[in-house]
C-alpha cells in the first residue's frame, strides 16, 4: 500500500484513558504494519490505572483491579505526575525483528533524554531506569514493550512528580518494594523533545503535530 506519509509522526494526547490509548495504539500499529505511515510516538498522561503484562504475579497486587495487557512485565501503576510515551515503529528495518536492540534503544532514549536535564541515569539490575539518590537506587522509569508483526507498541512510563508515587504504594511494581519508586523533576516540552530527538538517530525524521491535527491525519476519533 502507498505510504500517506513519508516521515514519522509524533503527538501529544494530553491526559487520556488507558482503554482509548490503547485502542489508538492499535490503529497506529495498522498503518505501519501496511506501510501507511513509517512510524509514531505518542506522548501522554493517564487517568489513575494499574495494568498488568504477561507475566504478573497475583501476589504482587492483592484486592487490586488491573487491566490485562499483551506487554512483557507484571503490575505497574500510571495515573496524573507521571510521562508516558508509546513508539509504534517498525523494528525490523528490513533485517528481521530485533528485540533486544529495540528495547536498547528505547533504554538510551529516556537516559539520553534526562542527561539534558544533567541527571545521570542507567539500565538497573532490575527493569527499568534508575537513579541514584543519596544512598539508594531508585527506579524513575518503567518500560514494558510488545511486538505484533514487527511492529511496537506500548512503551515507557516516566514518573515527574511525587503524586504519582502513592499510586505505586498500593503494590509491588514489577515485583519490588514500592519504596525503590522515584521520581525526576523535569520539563515535560523539553523531555519530549529529547526524547524524538534520540529516537530519530535510529529511525528517521519525526514530525510533530497537534493532537487534533495528528488524528485527523491518521483517519480515528477519540
Amino acid at each position: 500500500m502507498e505510504s500517506r506519509c513519508t516521515s514519522n509522526l509524533a503527538t501529544d494526547l494530553g491526559r487520556i484513558g488507558y482503554g482509548d490509548a490503547l485502542s489508538l495504539q492499535k490503529h497506529l500499529l495498522d498503518l505501519v504494519r501496511t506501510g501507511q505511515f513509517p512510524g509514531f510516538i505518542i506522548f501522554l498522561e493517564h487517568y489513575p490505572v494499574y495494568t498488568i503484562g504477561r507475566k504478573f504475579s497475583r501476589e504482587n497486587f492483592p484486592g487490586i483491579d488491573a487491566v490485562e495487557t499483551e506487554r512483557g512485565g507484571d503490575i505497574t501503576y500510571h495515573g496524573p505526575g507521571q510521562m508516558v510515551f508509546y513508539p509504534v515503529l517498525r523494528i525490523d528495518q528490513g533485517r528481521g525483528p530485533d528485540v533486544r536492540s529495540f528495547v536498547k534503544i528505547v533504554e538510551n532514549s529516556v537516559i539520553e533524554a534526562l542527561k539534558q536535564f544533567g541527571i545521570e541515569s542507567h539500565v538497573g539490575d532490575e527493569p527499568g531506569i534508575w537513579i541514584e539518590s543519596g544512598k539508594h537506587s531508585r527506579k524513575v522509569a518503567s518500560i514494558g514493550m510488545a511486538i505484533d508483526h514487527g511492529v511496537s507498541y506500548h512503551g515507557v512510563s516516566v514518573n515527574t512528580s511525587p503524586e504519582v508515587l502513592e499510586g505505586f504504594g498500593r503494590i509491588r511494581p514489577c515485583g519490588l518494594d514500592p519504596a525503590v519508586m522515584g521520581y525526576v523533576e523535569i520539563d515535560g516540552i523539553k523531555f519530549r523533545g529529547a526524547v524524538i530527538e534520540a529516537f530519530a538517530k535510529h529511525f528517521g525524521t519525526f514530525r510533530f503535530s497537534v493532537k487534533e491535527d495528528f488524528l485527523k491525519e491518521v483517519g480515528y476519533q477519540l
